[in-house]
Order: C-alpha cells, then structure tokens, then sequence
C-alpha cells in the first residue's frame, strides 16, 4: 500500500519493469537521419534518450466545487516512465479521514500514457467537508496496466512511485 498525506510529502522509489532503455545499434533513415536502436526493441532519433522505469503519480490540484460545499475534485498527473507506450493505467486509491479510517474507494484511469510523457486523469469526491473531509490517500491496486498492443503489465503497482510536491 502506497500512502500519501494530503498536506505531506513523499516520495517513493520503486524497482523498474522493462528495464533500462539502452541505445545498441543506430541506422539511416531514408532520409539520413540517424536512429537508434534500443534494448526494448523501439527506434528513436534521441541518441541519449533514458528511461526511468517508473510510473509517477502525482497530485496535480485539489478543487472545491463552487457550486456544491461536499463536492471536491481531484487531477492526477501520470509521467510514464518506461520505455513502452501504455494503452491504460488504473490506479485504485482509498481515501481515509484523519484518523486513518476508511472513507471511499476510487478508481482513476488514464488512456494511453506515452513513453516520457504525463496523462492526467480526474476523480471527484463527495464529501460532507468537501476537500477538507479526507486527510491522505492509499494507492491499495493498479488492476490495469498494458502496453499498446494489450500486454498486460504485472508489476506496475511496484513500479508506482508517488510524488507529492
């Protein structure tokens, strides 16, 4: 389990998946423009391109409803950092009070989180304080993780790290 305070920070480093992302081989393009080769298979014309092997989420803004006082929305930033292109990413999060007690659960997807780049996603919340009625937040599950051709990925619950700023 993955838990963050809403008002703290924590950082977390995981073990990476897919490994790093190594450039072996280069070749012309049509055009002569050299591309690399890389351990995972992919080409790229970023000679020095490296990979983090971790999925990166963070807690991008926090916003009450202007309308309705137990209405609190939630935007996530998701950085993928393997080598791969992902199709999907869902992320299961447990919302708890401040005494540590289970609030609600939700699920946040994010479609196709491309290699080095952030997908954000949105979860709205209602609580009877809105936003002031959870304390921190538990990442208990990542049930869908795969590729863009469908590979399911694993372990990308352990490849989560949670970045709170």
């Amino acid at each position: 389990m993955l838990r963050v305070l809403a008002t703290g920070l924590l950082a977390l480093v995981s073990f990476g998946i897919l490994g790093p992302a190594s450039a072996q081989k280069s070749a012309f393009t049509a055009d002569g423009e050299r591309v690399y080769l890389y351990s995972n298979g992919t080409w790229s014309t970023d000679g020095d391109k490296s990979f983090t092997d971790l999925l990166e989420l963070e807690l991008q803004q926090q916003r009450q409803s202007a309308s309705s006082e137990d209405r609190c929305t939630l935007i996530f930033g998701l950085r993928n950092g393997f080598a791969v292109d992902l199709k999907e990413v869902v992320v299961e999060f447990q919302f708890l009070d401040a005494d540590e007690r289970f609030i609600q659960s939700r699920r946040v997807g994010f479609k196709n989180p491309r290699s080095g780049k952030v997908r954000f996603s949105e979860v709205q919340l209602r609580l009877p304080e809105g936003c002031d009625g959870y304390e921190q937040f538990d990442v208990v599950d990542v049930p869908s993780c795969e590729t863009s051709d469908g590979t399911k990925i694993e372990s990308c619950f352990n490849s989560l790290a949670i970045v709170q700023g």
